[in-house]
């Protein structure tokens, strides 16, 4: 037989109503005494951790208590105490942990929450057991949290890269309202890694009119961000409406230029860029 203690009559429901239906039809007993203790008396040891034991534990552990495990990281291992900055910080955890911030550097390689999870399991649960699940979470998870440990500090870098790029955009944008506009209009095409700055007659800035354009009061406030062939231009030029060709507008250059210039820019297909070309009669740019 296996006994489970709980401390907390909400977990202890929730995890024999998983195990409930997880429970294969005539080959354990299961039983939930004083909204605390759950045992199961298996009639086959080995299919029944297989098919229910195991499996509920790793639901249980995922959907109800690794939200908390991160919370308690971040909070006490590193020290954030507002609430939003825990929520914004575990929102970068999870959409790394579902796979949708693969581009994000500095996540180690490693099993699956899950596989870490049956492992352990597999390993702990042994016939004629009786233990607290609190204890068990306590010296039998290490390297079930250490994973989420991982995940918790590549997300809380990337929030403040994240939380430094806002104040970074937000300086641009204050300097842009103080900035003499000195173009109404520049065309700015964009080939693959290549960015090409036009005036409003389609004529191709040198690299040295670029540098002229520059206010280097701009690049000495913002030394660790600006790009100076591309960003520092163009904020210093400050135009009035900047039209972007490009077949790829989630570029990051493109996304920075749009967040800082907002409504000034306007997105074209790069094809267009080939028409108005032809119509003006200038050399494309390469």
């Amino acid at each position: 037989m296996l006994e489970i203690l709980f401390t907390s009559p909400k977990e202890a429901r929730t995890i024999y109503s998983i195990f409930r239906k997880n429970r294969i039809e005539n080959k354990s007993e299961l039983q939930l005494l004083n909204d605390e203790v759950i045992t199961i008396n298996p009639t086959l040891w080995d299919v029944t951790v297989e098919k229910m034991i195991i499996p509920g534990f790793v639901q249980f552990i995922c959907e109800h208590k690794e939200h908390e495990m991160m919370v308690t990281l971040i909070k006490q291992d590193y020290y954030f105490k507002d609430e939003d900055e825990q929520h914004q910080i575990l929102q970068i955890a999870y959409s790394i942990m579902e796979g949708e911030r693969t581009d994000i550097p500095g996540i180690k390689e490693g099993p699956s929450r899950e596989l870490l999870l049956r492992k352990i399991l597999s390993q702990f649960l042994k016939p004629n057991l009786s233990f607290s699940y609190a204890a068990f979470q306590r010296f039998r998870l290490h390297p079930y949290i250490e994973r989420l440990r991982d995940y918790v500090e590549v997300a809380i870098e990337e929030y403040k890269l994240e939380q430094e790029y806002q104040v970074f955009i937000h300086n641009i944008r204050e300097y842009l309202v103080k900035r003499e506009t000195k173009v109404h209009q520049l065309f700015l095409v964009h080939k693959e890694k290549e960015y090409v700055l036009l005036n409003d007659q389609y004529r191709v800035l040198s690299e040295q009119e670029l540098i002229q354009s520059i206010d280097q009061q701009f690049i000495y406030q913002h030394p660790m961000y600006i790009d100076s062939k591309l960003l520092a231009p163009l904020v210093s030029m400050a135009p009035n409406v900047i039209n972007v060709y490009t077949d790829n507008q989630y570029d990051g250059m493109l996304h920075t230029i749009q967040n800082i210039f907002q409504e000034r820019v306007t997105i074209h297909n790069l094809q267009e860029f080939k028409g108005h070309f032809k119509e003006n009669k200038n050399r494309e740019p390469s």
